[in-house]
């Protein structure tokens, strides 16, 4: 099982770099980044320079979404950065949350996001696509077509589903239980079944919020997170103590709060909801769960770190679990 890392690019490009220098040289397989186009500098940008800094590492975008661009402009992005760093570049996309609302927009429908991946990897391999009666196509790839691993981001069985009939691989976003974990893989192996696929054919990677620290205060740092996840989906096992704070996260959830630490859905994340949702508090505690994820099957956990030393947590983890695992 292989580890990388999600970042929020809420800094400079030149921070990315160097961060992306340091998950390099820590032995971290790779390096995931937001797209948010009103929230985090722009990912493309970010990845680029992020890739030209670095030699090794897979550079991830996570998630994009078939509404905010022109789906000739992300193939174009994407085709770009992979021929930039030489095969590294993957990409993560979803049907859209906070980057389409923040536009006035509705998230794409399932079968627009599977349209959507089907003629992202016709783009990129140099072939006509029809789109609004027109056909396009980039030219440059005809000649030397590109083919780049697409991600489909997935917390319920029907996303699930679909990225085991589609996708090259899916981004789990269903909290830190083995349980949930397995419930998840058999949806996507249902859906490779159906596409006479095997769940093999299907990269997994979980995402997983994540504060692996010794600092006294780690679950609060990754409860703005743990409340975006639990308002999608959940697993059907949650206790009624569960329920009810997931309720009220719901209900006080605002958009333009989005990940904002003091925003009121906050505050009704619960450490129990934490405890299932995320992976925080010190490397050795974090280590023997991590330990049971491995059991899962699992192909890579992407932690979605948040802290205000960041860099040390890296370290940290890389000393003291990265190593023994």
């Amino acid at each position: 099982m292989r580890f990388s890392v999600g970042f929020y690019q809420a800094g400079p490009v030149s921070e990315a770099i160097r961060r992306a220098q340091l998950v390099e040289s820590l032995g971290f397989h790779g390096m995931w980044l937001n797209d948010a186009q009103c929230r985090w500098r722009d990912v493309y940008v970010t990845l680029a320079a992020v890739g030209a800094g670095t030699s090794r590492i897979v550079l991830g975008v996570s998630v994009t979404n078939p509404i905010t661009r022109h789906l000739t402009v992300t193939a174009s992005a994407m085709y770009t950065l992979d021929e930039l760093t030489a095969g590294r570049a993957r990409m993560g996309i979803s049907t859209g949350h906070a980057s389409v609302r923040d536009i006035g927009k509705k998230p794409a429908r399932m079968a627009d996001l599977t349209e959507a991946v089907q003629t992202l990897r016709e783009l990129w391999s140099g072939r006509e696509v029809l789109m609004n009666g027109v056909s396009s196509r980039l030219s440059y790839a005809e000649a030397n077509p590109r083919s780049i691993p697409v991600y489909l981001a997935g917390s319920g069985p029907r996303s699930a589903k679909t990225a085991g009939e589609i996708a090259d691989g899916i981004l789990l976003n269903v909290g830190a239980e083995p349980d949930y974990i397995r419930s998840a893989l058999s949806s996507v192996q249902e859906g490779a079944r159906a596409a006479s696929r095997s769940l093999k054919d299907v990269r997994v990677a979980a995402r997983i919020p994540a504060c692996i620290s010794d600092d006294p205060n780690a679950k609060e740092y990754v409860r703005p997170q743990v409340g975006l996840v639990v308002l999608r989906k959940l697993p059907s096992d949650l206790d009624d103590n569960d329920l009810l704070a997931v309720e009220k996260i719901r209900q006080t959830y605002k958009p333009e709060e989005h990940l904002r630490p003091n925003a009121p859905y906050v505050g009704h994340v619960t450490d129990s909801l934490v405890e299932k949702f995320a992976l925080a508090g010190r490397p050795e505690e974090c280590l023997e769960r991590l330990q049971g994820l491995a059991k899962t099957g699992i192909d890579e956990i992407n932690l979605a770190l948040i802290h205000p030393d960041a860099d040390n947590m890296l370290r940290t983890f890389a000393a003291r679990v990265l190593n023994r695992l």
